[in-house]
């Protein structure tokens, strides 16, 4: 007889199906319900239980009634909504929104609605209480190069190298990566109905358009000030200050970007602007624009080392890409939902949805790169071998952990574009 698929059994069931297996053995009673063995196994470990809810006629942890069923309802309603507008709905929307609706909606029926805290527990008993699950849209991750020891080991002897020539300060190391932003941030996640095969997402239109990110970190935990590259002509207006915004054909950099960013960034850094500047040392990975004579002669008369990581190695030893863009990301996507969740989101003639502008681009962008913390920062540089210990106390840090962001090969049109030789390394 083959087993029969159930969604769940009442406790009087479970204690039924328990009896006849201490009598007759677990694998009979599998055989004679029709159902796995291992099933009974998890059922003995929670007998008492099962005991204890016998006779209340509801499943065991089926646990106790929505304490906002009114408002859950609602919120139901407004998933349904988004989602039949194709509106991607992440838990951090649905946390928002309860708590909105709480408060502006039901603060009438829920005397204590201030005290709802959207905890997971409850979101995810939401889901389920709501017949929704969270699906994930499928990623295009980068895959590494299977040769990279050698690479590996040229350009860490050259840090150390350098390291021991000149012995840099923590403050006068560096990394700065461009990482490409799309004005469409909808994530992976969404919520949708249990058994739904196809999940489709709207967006505003923009899914291949996008803008470029410059950050600059240095070892000891300083963040130096962002630069947005945007595709263009026209200057935005409103901007707020503390961002340095570019306008560019494409929205990426080039030479001329890589001397306002020495300009308005590098010399942002402890002694940047002082004439006997102290030697200083740069990482970046081998995008053309960074390796031009141009920008080398910009970087000696900054007392600046340059250490060009060969191609390849950008996942492993650039410490933003390695520990930090991912979670910058993360966080634009979540000012994305929080924007999206609040309804403030306009519609063109043609019915699609307006992507956020550039002033509140930059907004987000400077709250976000203020919440990185510090730790975060020097902790990447340890990890990617480039401040370590001198001593050899700190090499068990370096590549401690798996790489924190899958990357889609198309954003590498900017970046990772040749390789360099230790010989080369050591000519810059």
């Amino acid at each position: 007889m083959p087993k029969v698929q159930r969604s769940s059994y009442s406790a009087s069931e479970k204690l039924k199906i328990l009896l006849y297996a201490k009598e007759r053995g677990q694998r009979a009673a599998a055989r004679n319900f029709s159902i796995d063995h291992s099933m009974i196994s998890r059922w003995e470990k929670h007998e008492d239980k099962l005991k204890s809810a016998n006779g209340k006629n509801r499943r065991v942890g089926a646990g106790r009634k929505p304490q906002y069923p009114e408002a859950e309802a609602s919120l139901k309603t407004w998933v349904i909504e988004f989602r039949k507008d194709g509106i991607a709905v992440t838990p951090k929307m649905v946390k928002i929104y309860m708590k909105e609706i709480l408060i502006k909606e039901f603060a009438h029926i829920y005397l204590n609605s201030e005290n709802f805290l959207a905890s997971d527990r409850w979101f995810y008993g939401f889901l389920k209480r709501s017949g929704f699950s969270l699906r994930r849209k499928t990623k295009i991750g980068q895959k590494l190069p299977a040769q990279l020891s050698e690479k590996l080991l040229e350009f860490q002897r050259f840090i150390i190298k350098k390291r021991k020539q000149f012995e840099y300060e923590l403050c006068e190391i560096g990394n700065m990566d461009e990482t490409p932003v799309y004005f469409d941030m909808v994530g992976n996640l969404t919520i949708e109905n249990r058994g739904v095969k196809s999940v489709q997402v709207r967006t505003t239109g923009n899914e291949k358009n996008r803008f470029t990110c410059v950050l600059t970190v240095l070892a000891d935990g300083t963040k130096l000030p962002p630069i947005v590259i945007f595709k263009g002509k026209q200057m935005p207006k409103n901007l707020p200050s503390g961002i340095i915004v570019m306008m560019h054909p494409k929205g990426w950099m080039d030479e001329f970007g890589m001397k306002t960013w020495f300009n308005k960034v590098w010399k942002k850094r402890p002694g940047g602007n002082e004439i006997n500047k102290r030697k200083s040392f740069l990482v970046m990975d081998s995008f053309e624009g960074h390796k031009t004579d141009a920008i080398k002669n910009i970087a000696r008369s900054e007392n600046t080392d340059l250490a060009i990581i060969p191609g390849g190695l950008t996942s492993i030893v650039q410490p933003l890409d390695v520990c930090l863009n991912k979670p910058f990301k993360d966080k634009l996507r979540e000012k994305w939902n929080i924007w999206m969740s609040s309804g403030q989101f306009s519609y063109t003639k043609g019915g699609n949805l307006k992507k956020p502008g550039y002033d509140i681009i930059c907004k987000w962008i400077l709250e976000v790169w203020a919440e990185i913390p510090r730790e975060m920062i020097v902790k990447s540089f340890k990890k990617c071998g480039i401040s370590n210990a001198m001593d050899g106390s700190e090499d068990d840090l370096f590549g401690q952990d798996e790489r924190e962001e899958e990357i889609d090969e198309n954003e590498r049109e900017i970046v990772d574009i040749d390789s360099d030789s230790a010989d080369e390394l050591e000519e810059l």
